[in-house]
């Protein structure tokens, strides 16, 4: 019997309800609320103590002799205790994993009876001891923020009503031989009455797919009153194994008949023939090498955060779909188990887990820490033993040395107790830096095993840096995007020295497209007042608010084309993450971050909603192919008749036969083919060759035209990779305009001075320029320079009379080291501030609007990565005045940081006096003559502004003194 309907919700915010006796009868003022759910679906933004009611008529008992009443809770979030009838059942704590009363003494056949819950949804200060921190809790806040869940609880599973005979089954494990086909089976009983009873036990596999019998057996047991536990072996002849291709399913049922009672308890589960392990630092399935294609979800969706809403049941269905379509052959359940349905899903269509209990991550120590986190895992792992998809228990997430850690540490022995089976990893990213502890422990062992990188007996601690150490086999890396060539250099060599490395985290997002996540809560009748709701339309409105302050309707039809754009963008940077890690040979698997855009963020390669980003699914198809090319151009942008490294490795795993394989390699351009060359792809004999083979590393220097360039690869037979190719610009230097003028400076170097010079822009010092003309000012670098009062006030007193200042670098504003001082120096009363914004997994998008500024170069959008590469800004200009004219901005939904939203200025012109000035975060200064980018954009705004600026200088303005003073330029 199901009781999932006919619950009413109360909160108990005094936590007063034990002592009121609540357990008696629903209060006041009690909700309706389905079951599963949570609390937060009935009372927004409650953190606390709940209480659940329902009434139901319980079905007379079938059974005659001593059968029994069993209520089973599939999972109650945090703590729940159970009353039935006004009597104490009894309470669990843990939030994921089921528990189960025997309710036969205080049950009322045929009648109604009263069920309460009280539900502990901990929070931030201590409730009867309990603090959400000290709890297995996966990433939940209360202070809610992209990159978290909100702090949930509640029903989140369903409750079972059931009855049984006097003697029943309690659990089954089927613990499979891979290679022998035996399967040790152990049944735990539970005997009711209060004596011993004889007792037969039956036991039937059958196939899964077809329902045809494998195996029958029975036994004669005596089973004791109370919990025993029966073992017995069998084997399957000719037994099937369990694949990736072919998810062989065996179903074992497990009957008991007892002497003198009536009916026979049975109960079954799948179980699959599978081996799963690290051999030599790479991972093989069955005994065969495997490279995996992994990527993890926190299982978060719309308002019940776990809970599907009304309306949506299938997303989390969906999300196993989605990633076995789309070339995954696994999932990591990062820091909370699978709900068993999903688990039978992976069973079914042939996908590995990587699985982590909620007290994995984030866990504070306490003097209750070591029971929860055993406890955390331990239920995880005697629910979940029993799929073959299960192929790795993960110990825990980003830790750092510590209590929690040491305690992980040592649960092995606590793993192995329950299941030696799978392999167990340690600590995903390895937080902890010591590389004298394994990362890995193979099925059978009861050690940390030193596996992967440069772990090994006596190792050092390496400091966290990328995020993870340099050495550490199981690596996190975020890097600042867009990423450098250094970046790369270090991926395609991670192992490099050492063994092999799981590359367990790493990925480049998008913008979070919070307009349309917006409306899909408004279009499935989400309430209002809803937390994550609250968020993601404060999101939606600060984005709609600063695209009409900036004006950038001139950019797209509306903002959440932007949204689109930056998403269709993000599979280019899945595609070079593809190209960098599959051309690494020691890198052995790698857990895309991440599978959805979960945690209120835009990291994923589908939406909250679970619509495909557009591009991602061919990217993730083309990424995840077992066997594809690898190309890179370095630089992405440069001039003509400067050199170009062209480098193409093949990714192979395993499918290509030995031989050689001739391949023709292009580059095309806006003219047809400019450069081209044969090849060979080389594969050696010998099983488990390289997973990268290197076939083309050229340095080219293409003339001609500028525009764009690909290198594409062409095999005419032997193998079939997806059709691939990289994109490059290269500019004509010619392209540049050639100007005639003159301008002041202040700050700038002598190469750039120089570079000026020979493009037409003659520079003088800005004190040997007259006061009494107009002039176009461009100001450097001042941060290393003593600047003093005066010199502002007399930039400002130039600008207030006609002349136009070019601010190139923002870092000119700085007055001292001190982040509030940031601005200091900036002519405006609203100084704001000028902020280093970190761009890595979650990263704003720069667009421009069409302006002369950006001619000749990619404009009128999102600024393309590949194209600006490192000319892309990282300061922001935020908090001040509006700029009269925004020329580029920037903006970052679903970003890290409170509220999850934030844009700003990154070149824009305001007004001063008669004259103006124009404020920039482009590097230009940095890539003179060395990016084509920083070259145009600088001649552009001397030739903008210059039409601006000429004539006589005007008289200073009556109100100059107190233009100073509200600027800080003077006291």
């Amino acid at each position: 019997m199901t009781l999932d309907t006919g619950w009413v919700i109360a909160i108990d915010p005094d936590n007063i309800g034990r002592k009121e006796s609540w357990f008696r009868a629903p209060q006041k003022g009690a909700r309706a609320t389905r079951v599963p759910s949570v609390i937060q679906e009935s009372f927004p933004g409650y953190h606390g103590v709940a209480w659940y009611w329902l009434e139901f008529t319980a079905q007379l008992l079938a059974y005659t002799a001593a059968g029994r009443y069993l209520l089973r809770f599939h999972a109650v979030d945090y703590l729940a205790e159970v009353w039935l009838n006004g009597t104490s059942l009894g309470a669990h704590e843990g939030g994921e994993t089921p528990f189960t009363f025997d309710v036969t003494d205080t049950i009322r056949p045929g009648a109604t009876n009263y069920l309460s819950v009280r539900v502990l949804n901990p929070k931030n200060e201590a409730i009867d001891g309990i603090v959400l921190a000290e709890t297995p809790h996966r990433n939940k806040v209360i202070k809610y923020q992209p990159g978290n869940l909100y702090d949930f609880g509640g029903i989140i599973s369903p409750v079972e009503l059931y009855q049984t005979p006097a003697v029943r089954l309690t659990d089954l494990y089927a613990d499979p031989d891979w290679k022998t086909g035996s399967v040790q089976i152990q049944a735990a009983t539970h005997n009711s009455l209060k004596q011993a009873s004889h007792a037969r036990l039956h036991f039937v596999i059958t196939e899964r797919a077809n329902g045809q019998t494998v195996l029958t057996d029975s036994i004669e047991v005596v089973m004791p009153s109370g919990n025993s536990v029966v073992q017995h072996q069998v084997t399957i002849k000719d037994h099937r194994l369990w694949q990736l291709d072919d998810p062989h399913l065996y179903r074992l049922s497990v009957a008991i008949e007892a002497e003198g009672i009536d009916g026979a308890f049975e109960d079954f589960r799948y179980f699959g023939f599978r081996d799963f392990r690290v051999v030599n630092g790479y991972f093989h399935m069955n005994g065969k090498r495997l490279f995996l294609r992994c990527t993890h979800t926190g299982n978060h969706v719309p308002f019940g955060q776990v809970v599907p809403p009304s309306g949506h049941a299938d997303m989390l269905r969906r999300d196993i779909l989605y990633a076995k379509a789309s070339g995954f052959n696994a999932v990591r359940f990062i820091s909370g188990v699978p709900y068993p349905y999903q688990l039978d899903l992976c069973d079914e269509l042939g996908l590995l887990v990587y699985e982590e209990s909620s007290g994995s991550w984030l866990l504070k120590d306490s003097l209750q820490m070591k029971k929860r986190y055993e406890n955390s895992v331990k239920e995880m792992i005697l629910r979940d033993r029993n799929h073959p998809c299960v192929a790795i228990w993960g110990m825990l997430n980003e830790t750092e040395d510590g209590p929690v850690f040491r305690e992980a540490q040592s649960a092995l022995s606590l793993v192995r107790s329950l299941d030696e089976t799978r392999l167990v990893l340690l600590s995903s990213g390895r937080f902890d830096g010591h590389l004298d502890i394994g990362s890995v422990s193979n099925p059978g062992s009861s050690q940390w095993e030193f596996t992967w990188g440069k772990e090994a007996p006596g190792g050092p601690k390496v400091p966290t840096k990328y995020p993870s150490g340099i050495g550490i086999g199981d690596f996190h890396l975020y890097p600042r995007v867009p990423q450098s060539s250094e970046v790369n250099r270090i991926m395609r060599t991670l192992g490099e020295g050492g063994k092999p490395v799981f590359l367990s985290e790493y990925g480049i997002g998008s913008m979070m497209d919070v307009l349309h996540e917006a409306k899909m809560y408004e279009q499935a009748g989400i309430p209002e007042d809803a937390e994550d709701y609250v968020l993601m339309r404060s999101m939606a409105d600060r984005l709609i608010a600063d695209w009409s302050r900036f004006g950038m309707d001139s950019v797209y039809p509306n903002p959440e084309t932007l949204l689109r754009v930056s998403q269709q963008a993000m599979a280019r940077h899945r595609t070079l993450g593809f190209n960098i890690i599959r051309s690494n040979p020691k890198i052995c698997g790698f857990n895309l971050t991440g599978m959805l855009d979960h945690a209120m963020s835009g990291e994923g390669v589908w939406r909250f909603w679970r619509d495909w980003k557009p591009g991602a699914f061919d990217a993730m198809q083309d990424g995840w192919a077992p066997v594809r090319w690898c190309l890179f151009a370095e630089p992405t942008h440069t001039y003509t008749g400067r050199p170009v490294t062209l480098e193409a490795v093949l990714a192979n795993e395993d499918v290509l036969r030995p031989g050689n394989y001739p391949v023709h390699f292009r580059v095309w351009g806006p003219n047809g083919t400019a450069w081209e060359q044969e090849a060979k792809v080389s594969i050696a004999e010998g099983a488990n060759g390289a997973l990268a083979v290197p076939v083309l590393k050229e340095e080219v220097v293409l003339t001609g035209v500028g525009g764009d360039y690909e290198l594409t690869p062409y095999a005419s037979k032997g193998f079939a990779p997806p059709e691939a190719s990289w994109q490059f610009h290269l500019t004509d230097p010619a392209s540049l305009p050639q100007l005639n003028h003159t301008v002041a400076g202040w700050g700038l170097s002598q190469k750039v001075q120089s570079w000026l010079q020979s493009h037409g822009v003659k520079v003088t010092l800005i004190e040997n320029t007259s006061t009494q003309n107009c002039n176009l000012i461009l100001v450097g670098d001042l941060s290393k320079a003593e600047t003093a009062s005066a010199q502002w006030r007399d930039l400002a007193a130039r600008m207030a009379t006609g002349s136009t200042v070019i601010f190139l670098s923002h870092l000119a504003f700085a007055r001292g080291k001190k982040p509030d001082q940031s601005a200091a120096w900036l002519p405006l009363a609203k100084k704001g501030r000028i902020y280093e914004f970190w761009d890595w997994l979650y990263h704003k998008e720069c667009v421009a609007k069409p302006h002369a500024v950006f001619e000749g170069l990619q404009g009128r959008g999102l600024l393309d990565w590949y194209y600006y590469g490192p000319m892309l800004p990282h300061s922001l200009f935020d908090g001040q005045e509006t700029p009269d004219e925004v020329i580029a901005a920037a903006f970052a939904t679903g970003y890290s940081t409170p509220g999850g939203y934030a844009s700003g200025i990154l070149l824009g012109s305001y007004k001063f006096g008669t004259g103006r000035f124009i404020v920039n975060t482009f590097p230009i200064l940095d890539h003179i003559d060395d990016h084509p980018v920083a070259d145009r954009l600088l001649l552009n705004l001397i030739q903008h502004t210059a039409r601006m600026t000429n004539g006589s200088a005007s008289a200073l303005p009556s109100d100059f003194n107190a233009l100073l003073k509200e600027v800080g330029y003077i006291e």
